[in-house]
């Protein structure tokens, strides 16, 4: 398209066609395949609908177990392409996190009869545009019954997903699940708690949410959650009666990580935790994180980037 500037210079757009893409994209597969047929990284590299199609059609992705496309311009359609790609049946870990996958998407794919994707077993859909209103769905669909990890964290989630996961009856080889940074309080503990799906979880993150005390005491001594290994609790509404239903629990016995720091809890909640005569196989014990002083971690000027408020 030309663009006539002053009526001398004349500017065009450069449109790259499918076929360029095909090319360009078929010779970088090559480049990263060369050393791993089975994995592919190429994160952050401004794939967006197109690229995600051609990945889907190339022979060269008939090896794939591992396939991270994470902080791209991914759409639905994009992942839809993947999920309904013959040349990905044999994909086990599938990292679409930061793109632009919207609750449609999720809900297609929740609700599909032509996925061939079927023995996933990682995915990772964090820092999306998703609600409660996909991923309550999507951990109800029995589509993804092989999943061993999901991560949907930094979405707009909260005690509709959380009840969702009290509910299904599918989703049972799930061992490791990320709710960071979403809006799940109490209610929405004692719903999940209650969950099959919980009895098999071996990591739990519930950083950055909505929880106070009584979360806490339902976390601690909630039977289906004897298997876990690594809870995570921190930045939360966390007091120091909370902080001690965790150190005094009977059935968190097999944690061996727990993260608790950014709470609200004080010398006494943390002493309790520290002095635990129950949770005997912990290694790791986080119980003061500071934003001020931890290597690795900034201070936001927004509390609502640690912590989200109601939307």
């Amino acid at each position: 398209m030309g663009i006539i500037r002053g009526g001398e210079a004349e500017y065009h757009e450069n449109e790259v066609s499918f076929e360029e893409k095909t090319e360009k994209l078929e010779e970088m597969l090559r480049s990263a395949l060369q050393s791993d047929a089975s994995v592919l990284r190429l994160n952050g590299k401004y794939l967006a609908t197109d690229e995600a199609k051609i990945i889907s059609l190339s022979d060269q992705a008939k090896s794939l177990k591992i396939l991270d496309l994470s902080d791209n311009q991914i759409t639905d359609e994009g992942m839809q392409f993947l999920l309904e790609s013959e040349n990905l049946v044999d994909l086990e870990e599938l990292n679409l996190g930061i793109n632009f996958i919207t609750d449609k998407g999720i809900l297609e794919a929740a609700s599909s009869s032509t996925l061939a994707i079927k023995n996933l077993k990682s995915w990772t859909l964090s820092d999306n545009k998703l609600t409660d209103a996909s991923v309550s769905e999507l951990v109800k669909s029995a589509n993804f019954n092989a999943l061993e990890s999901l991560d949907v964290g930094w979405n707009e989630i909260g005690n509709g997903t959380a009840k969702a996961l009290g509910e299904t009856e599918n989703m049972k080889s799930l061992r490791k699940l990320e709710l960071e940074r979403g809006y799940i309080d109490d209610e929405g503990i004692a719903a999940m708690a209650e969950g099959q799906v919980m009895e098999h979880l071996e990591e739990l993150n519930l950083s950055a949410n909505k929880m106070k005390d009584e979360a806490a005491k339902i976390l601690a001594s909630a039977p289906k959650l004897a298997k876990l290994k690594l809870l995570r609790v921190s930045q939360n509404l966390i007091n120091d009666e909370g902080a001690k239903a965790l150190g005094d629990s009977s059935t968190l016995t097999n944690l061996t990580h727990l993260y608790m720091g950014r709470n609200y809890f004080g010398p006494e909640g943390a002493q309790a935790v520290c002095e635990t005569k129950t949770l005997k196989n912990l290694k790791v014990l986080m119980v003061q994180e500071g934003v001020e002083t931890t290597p690795g971690l900034f201070n936001f000027s927004r509390p609502e980037l640690l912590r989200p408020e109601d939307p």
